[in-house]
């Protein structure tokens, strides 16, 4: 084979390779992927597949977040009931490097995008189980909700596929986030709950934290 050959032959199987990589860059896109999930999620029958999927996949989650979804750590949030657009996009993003966490961000990469669809799946079919052992709700909690909170999560906490569920996390989890989000941490700091929060005293936010832990 001549130089020019071989030149020629490396540039074609350089440029196969560049348009291999981009197609499926472009097939794992967020807008692509969150397509698919509604797509699954629409069919009852693929839907109970990938739920079933889910459950062998999440092997690795039960250990904090427990096989039940409810987490077995006061620090570490509910999965249970948690909408699962919402929970897929988060995987997406710790998956991508946009979320950080010392341990998110190494499980997400390493299942593939159905796996992930599959998990948030799986999770959001669970029940939350309110803890027992954690501070009675404070009636200021509840004037705070309905005055700054609603609009989003809900009247019942419940959220949609944008916003979290936050009715039932545990109460060490929402009062430690909200908390971050009022000293600006780098991983809160491009949230809206950045500012919701900036006029409310720490009491204010305990009380806020008890009155959600409580709701069911």
């Amino acid at each position: 084979m001549t130089l020019l050959k071989i030149i020629m032959t490396a540039a074609l199987l350089s440029t196969l390779a560049d348009t291999a990589a981009a197609a499926e860059s472009a097939a794992d896109s967020p807008d692509v992927l969150l397509d698919r999930f509604q797509t699954l999620q629409a069919d009852p029958h693929q839907a109970s597949l990938m739920t079933e999927k889910g459950r062998e996949r999440a092997q690795f989650c039960f250990r904090c977040h427990g096989e039940d979804g409810n987490s077995r750590r006061d620090y570490v949030p509910n999965l249970a009931s948690q909408n699962p657009a919402y929970l897929f996009n988060q995987f997406e993003k710790f998956a991508s490097g946009e979320r950080e966490n010392f341990v998110m961000s190494r499980l997400a990469p390493s299942l593939s995008a159905d796996e992930r669809i599959a998990v948030a799946m799986y999770f959001s079919a669970l029940p939350v189980t309110v803890r027992t052992e954690q501070p009675a709700a404070e009636l200021r909690g509840m004037h705070i909700y309905q005055a700054l909170c609603f609009a989003c999560h809900g009247d019942r906490g419940h959220g949609d596929q944008q916003y979290p569920r936050i009715a039932g996390q545990p109460f060490s989890f929402l009062h430690t986030t909200l908390m971050n989000f009022k000293a600006g941490k780098s991983s809160r700091r491009n949230s809206p709950m950045t500012a919701i929060v900036q006029n409310l005293s720490d009491e204010d936010l305990k009380a806020v934290a008890t009155w959600v832990a409580n709701m069911p």
